[in-house]
């Protein structure tokens, strides 16, 4: 029976940190893969432990020993740590405990609360490596164990230090593997109690478990070493371990210290990039313990006595050494060729659309991208060639029971404009439930299972943040805005609109595609402008949240819960626009204190009510004080995005004003009423970036413009948009916006349908806060 350990919190002082908050830039050269932290979670890419490009995120700065990271455009899944503390105890140079605990605690925050589970289902784990019989022959014929003592010969029974027990471990797992694994060389039992594994997170966070199963094989690289560096023979690391075993004596081993395999297992997933589960030991004089990571989370078990139950022990050692790929917890479908230590070419086998297995090299080029939280959905998309030469994107993601999957929305987009294309997809491709135990209680803890599906994909650009220019971003945001309103007509909404979910159109590509919409494994099957009402299992961060899904609490009981609509998603196209023009002074130079402080961007990734009550504040504001925009944002983007906040922050009003009816079925005819203006919204909207794009088509429209207080000497004023409603919630419109002339329109926007008046913005109630 399952039983519950406190949850791990984050360690103290030690927040996520936004990646744009960082002096280096993040590179996304496909972005396929949503990166955004949500209620799931956020892939984040990084380079594999090889020669070649494998993995990726972001700038050359990002790459720690081979591996590149692509943190998500709002906050990283898990603490960085400080430099390492060390500090020499007997000359065995141990690791400060202050730090190991650090590490600890980060780990346990991606993996959620640790089950602890029944050691006895250990006896069950691995039975089909050796018999009983064949176990007890070997261990006679070896002296490993003695039957009539019911004990393993010369362990030490009163250790004065882990080294004693390092070196008989060591010595037995050894004997063990060479006698009953039939490795074939494949496996060696290396002490890496004094050699340095380095993390993904950060170059200066460090491990060093007690004894690795060093593994050569298609899925392992040796150690990444820089360009110019000369390659260590046979070094270890967590690209190229099987598992890894912690060595503690019996006075030592609390529940902290199985806790702390965690660590190992979470960096060998992040260096593995086809791991499905990741396992590992602690060891003491009388006990081990395993400790199981997956996409669901993580369980331990209680300890068994190695000298009562020799056989388990053999079997779990055997076990966690296997030749066999798939026992060790890799996908196998994925598979390369390893050269001197390094990959240098690979392949990955899925189904084609008739549903006959396919082969597709994997491109050594380009990096593939990946998530670096374990317990999520764990994307991973690898970047190939079909047989004609074409990329492809091949996409492995892992749902909970709860969702839809990914494909049925992508089945539903083919030929939808503007949003990224499926070619065939394979579901059912693993289970979380299927590592568990028997005896692992499902119905308790909140364990969701996840199921893994691979998709095959067209492959575009890079991500929004990758723009080279103004109106690269501008146009690309706009096409993303028309793709949204395709795929809602097609019965489709995303829900999940951010800046890592909306590429970058090739250099060629036509008005419609020079942005596409990707990663719709948070959308919703709907039949109409909304999306029915929102569940625990929320979409977004509050970064991109609009104002009414960050009031759509459970513990929210003053207003009445809203379903969540098409405006929703349009309000997070607009904090995409913010992001852009605050987060960025310039092409590939991100504003390292976007951030931080108390900027608006900062603001809006706080805490719920917090982030609502920063974001209604800024879209009620009575000017846009320019002179916190970067010059690099020429008047025309800026003008951009004060029109947008104009057209969002009246509606915004709206909704809140008809949730606070009583009656649900004037809530109900209100709504309605709102949603009746869909096309003139999205014309609207779409006339915003058309009229900004011919203005950055003009002679130096781009330039960089002048500081000034604000936008009133800079823009004229703009009406209430077109289709919201007043605040009194009767139904009444008002509306109004620039004209454009028919040379600015873009030819693919929807039926313009937008109603005039001479309502002005303090008559509708707007705020005259200045902004924040």
């Amino acid at each position: 029976m399952a039983r519950k350990v406190q949850p791990r919190s984050r360690p103290a002082g030690k927040a996520r940190i936004p990646a744009s908050s960082r002096p280096r830039q993040r590179r996304n050269p496909h972005p396929g893969v949503r990166t955004n932290l949500g209620r799931d979670d956020s892939p984040i890419p990084l380079k594999d432990a090889s020669a070649t490009p494998e993995v990726e995120n972001t700038s050359a700065s990002d790459v720690v020993d081979g591996i590149s990271f692509r943190s998500s455009s709002t906050r990283d899944s898990v603490s960085s740590l400080d430099s390492p503390h060390a500090k020499d105890q007997e000359g065995d140079n141990e690791y400060d405990e202050t730090y190991l605990e650090a590490q600890r605690k980060s780990a346990v925050a991606d993996l959620g609360e640790i089950l602890t589970v029944d050691g006895s289902c250990l006896q069950e784990l691995y039975k089909g490596t050796a018999s009983d019989r064949r176990i007890k022959n070997f261990l006679t014929a070896s002296s490993l164990y003695d039957y009539n003592t019911k004990s393993w010969t010369g362990v030490p029974r009163a250790p004065r230090d882990e080294t004693q027990l390092r070196v008989w471990f060591t010595k037995v797992i050894k004997t063990i593997i060479d006698g009953l694994g039939n490795v074939k060389g494949t496996r060696e039992v290396v002490d890496t109690s004094h050699t340095t594994f380095a993390h993904c997170e950060e170059p200066t966070q460090t491990s060093r478990p007690s004894i690795s199963i060093r593994a050569t094989g298609p899925s392992f690289a040796e150690p990444w070493v820089p360009n110019g560096e000369k390659r260590i023979p046979n070094a270890v690391g967590f690209s190229n371990v099987a598992t890894v075993f912690e060595i503690k004596r019996d006075a030592d081993a609390n529940e902290a210290a199985v806790d702390r395999l965690a660590v190992y297992n979470r960096q060998i997933f992040f260096r593995q990039l086809n791991r499905l589960f990741c396992r590992s030991l602690l060891l003491t004089e009388t006990q081990v313990r395993l400790l199981h990571c997956d996409r669901s989370g993580a369980y331990k078990t209680t300890s068994v006595n190695i000298h009562d139950d020799p056989c388990t022990f053999v079997r779990l050692v055997l076990g966690l050494s296997s030749q066999h790929e798939a026992t060790l917890g890799l996908d196998s479908t994925v598979q390369w060729t390893i050269r001197d230590g390094a990959k240098v070419a690979g392949t990955i086998t899925t189904v084609d659309e008739s549903g006959k297995r396919i082969k597709y090299q994997l491109r050594m080029d380009e990096p593939h991208i990946v998530c670096r939280v374990v317990r999520s959905r764990g994307t991973v998309c690898w970047r190939a060639r079909d047989k004609a030469g074409k990329h492809i994107i091949l996409k492995d993601a892992w749902r909970i029971d709860e969702q839809v999957p990914e494909y049925v929305f992508l089945e539903r987009a083919k030929g939808v404009a503007g949003v990224t294309q499926m070619f065939a997809y394979e579901d059912d491709r693993a289970q979380t439930k299927r590592f568990r135990p028997e005896c692992f209680d499902f119905k308790a803890n909140k364990f969701h299972n996840r199921t893994m599906s691979r998709v095959t994909m067209a492959c575009y650009g890079s991500s929004l943040d990758q723009f080279t220019s103004q109106r690269q971003a501008i146009a690309a945001l706009r096409d993303a805005i028309q793709g949204h309103w395709n795929l809602l007509k097609a019965g489709v909404m995303h829900q999940d609109i951010s800046m890592d979910n909306i590429l970058l159109g090739k250099g060629d590509a036509e008005i419609g595609q020079r942005g596409v919409l990707i990663d719709l494994d948070m959308a919703m099957v709907v039949n109409g402008p909304t999306a029915g009402m929102l569940t625990e299992y929320r979409v977004g961060t509050h970064l991109y949240q609009s104002v009414s899904v960050l009031e759509n609490s459970d513990d929210d009981t003053v207003i009445a819960p809203v379903p969540r609509d098409y405006l929703d998603d349009l309000e997070s196209f607009f904090y995409v626009l913010c992001h852009l023009l605050y987060g960025y002074k310039g092409v590939d130079l991100p504003d390292p204190d976007a951030f931080k402080g108390l900027t608006i961007l900062a603001q809006w990734e706080q805490e719920r009510l917090k982030a609502t009550h920063a974001k209604a504040h800024y879209l009620g504001a009575n000017e846009l004080n320019a002179r916190r925009l970067a010059t690099f944002w020429s008047s025309a983007s800026v003008e951009l995005c004060d029109s947008f906040r104009k057209f969002i922050s009246p509606i915004g009003r709206t909704k809140t004003s008809i949730r606070n009816k009583r009656d649900p079925k004037v809530r109900q005819k209100l709504f309605q009423d709102l949603h009746n203006e869909i096309e003139i919204h999205y014309a609207y909207v779409i006339s915003l970036f058309d009229n900004a794009l011919a203005a950055l088509n003009s002679v130096r429209g781009d330039a960089p413009r002048s500081l000034s207080p604000s936008l009133g000497s800079e823009t004229p004023s703009t009406n209430c948009s077109p289709g919201c409603r007043s605040d009194s919630g009767d139904g009444s419109s008002c509306g109004g916006s620039r004209k454009r002339g028919s040379s600015d329109s873009e030819d693919d926007s929807p039926p313009a349908k937008r109603r005039r008046s001479d309502s002005s913005d303090s008559a509708d109630g707007t705020s005259t806060h200045s902004e924040p």
